[in-house]
């Protein structure tokens, strides 16, 4: 082991999170260091890859306050921490403001997508990065870093934290040691990880569509509970539906995906029953479908009003007609029993859940199903013919749960006391997205805790 480098701050993990952590303390004149565990130039992660929406629960960060921490509240079920809520839902804009001033792109695409990192990217299907969104900022927080004269260590590792008198050591694979008053993992989550998906999602981790940058595998969650952090929320993932076929080609992901047309519809299983309550979309029925004993056994069926409607052509990369484009598997039928033939499920079972379901909707009965239906997304009749099968995966993007933080990124052992020096931000933190539904409160919005932790490090730094 070489002797330590010293530093004031030692960044793990170079995603927006971590530069803009690492960015903003050299603002204050702090010595920045950033282990990127990645050889490439262009290394691979989610942020690289993101399409760069910053938002809180699908609503732009101008909206008020109070109204975001209420939409985290209750896009959770009260399971967000009050102070992350609340850093968030404040700062939310600040974070744009800081971005804007330090030269990364944003434009406004209207709706909640009021602060998209640019060049933005909405066109066709697959996945399109090189030059756009995330790769973007990424390169513009990397060039700010070494004009500030902070530093980005390519094909760092970090292998273990320790406390050392005087601050904290950070070790890494390659046998390179250093030394800081803070460090901030920031290494985004364990979604790469097939072991940990499997010990805290489903055994059937491997059935999962890795819909991210391959390179998130919990290095940062298992280096801060060795140091005695509370991890909470694991069980939870951000991702959505695809189609199967994305399993086997990358024509079918990160975008078209088929959300809103399971959302709109049913989902079922190779039985012919529904698996789970598709009124709290895509998102929550990706975590319900990767629980199952067999995740890549279900379909979404829909009718010809829902495919032409908004649920198939709303979205900006919709499923109709990208989805047929791109080469996904879609059986279609005249008849719900004609279409059971050609998907391969039992024609009874289907017909009497696709029945059932118009039932309850006509008579205003949705709750009585098994399992009920809510009406977050609004459930439409399956009546038209021609009807459709969509076989099912479910990807997923990043993990929700993690490291326990407080509204500064200061990490939290399991008494909820800050550990001295520790911080974390990005989706390697826990206590903001999740809850029993899986509630999506944001991915890039948590890079306010990375610009929050480096405010903290710098006003401890100065006493």
């Amino acid at each position: 082991m070489s002797e330590a480098a010293s530093c004031d701050v030692v960044v793990i993990g170079a995603g927006i999170a971590g530069l803009t952590a690492a960015n903003r303390a050299t603002q204050f004149g702090l010595r920045a260091i950033v282990l990127e565990k990645s050889a490439e130039e262009q290394y691979r992660s989610n942020s690289r890859y993101t399409y760069g929406t910053f938002h809180i629960h699908f609503t732009g960060v101008e909206a008020d306050e109070a109204e975001l921490t209420a939409k985290i509240e209750t896009a959770t079920e009260g399971f967000a921490r009050k102070d992350l809520a609340r850093a968030i839902a404040r700062d939310g804009r600040r974070l744009m403001q800081w971005l804007r001033e330090d030269g990364v792109g944003l434009v406004n695409l209207g709706t909640y997508n009021t602060n998209v990192l640019s060049p933005a990217w909405r066109m066709g299907f697959g996945l399109t990065w090189k030059g756009y969104a995330g790769d973007v900022a990424l390169q513009k927080l990397e060039a700010n870093l070494r004009g500030r004269q902070g530093r980005l260590l390519r094909g760092a590792r970090a292998s273990t934290i320790k406390r050392v008198p005087g601050g904290i050591e950070v070790d890494t694979d390659g046998g390179n040691r250093f030394r800081a008053a803070a460090v901030v993992i920031a290494d985004g989550g364990f979604q790469a990880s097939l072991d940990l998906i499997r010990e805290h999602i489903t055994p059937a981790a491997d059935k999962l569509l890795q819909r991210n940058g391959g390179t998130a595998m919990g290095d940062g969650l298992r280096m801060a509970k060795a140091l005695g952090a509370k991890i909470v929320g694991l069980e939870n993932f951000y991702g959505h539906l695809h189609s199967r076929d994305a399993m086997k080609t990358d024509r079918l992901w990160p975008r078209p995906y088929a959300d809103e047309l399971a959302a709109a519809g049913i989902v079922v299983d190779e039985s012919g029953h529904r698996v789970a309550d598709e009124g709290f979309g895509g998102i929550w029925l990706s975590n319900a479908i990767a629980r199952l004993p067999d995740p890549l056994a279900t379909s979404a069926i829909f009718d010809q009003a829902i495919w032409d409607g908004p649920p198939g052509t709303g979205h900006v990369q919709p499923p109709n007609p990208l989805m047929l484009e791109a080469g996904a598997t879609v059986h279609k039928a005249g008849t719900i029993a004609e279409l059971a033939a050609v998907a391969g499920l039992p024609a009874d079972r289907l017909q009497r859940t696709v029945d059932a379901y118009n039932a309850a909707l006509d008579a205003g009965a949705l709750q009585s199903l098994t399992p009920p239906r809510s009406g977050k997304n609004r459930p439409w009749p399956i009546g038209t013919p021609p009807f459709y099968a969509l076989p099912l995966c479910a990807a997923i993007t990043n993990t929700m749960g993690g490291i326990a933080v407080d509204g500064d990124g200061r990490v939290l052992d399991t008494s909820d006391k800050p550990i001295p020096g520790l911080f974390a931000a990005g989706s390697t933190i826990g206590g903001l997205n999740g809850g029993p539904h899986a509630g999506y409160v944001g991915g890039l919005i948590n890079t306010v805790i990375g610009l929050r932790a480096a405010e903290a490090i710098a006003a401890a730094v100065a006493k």
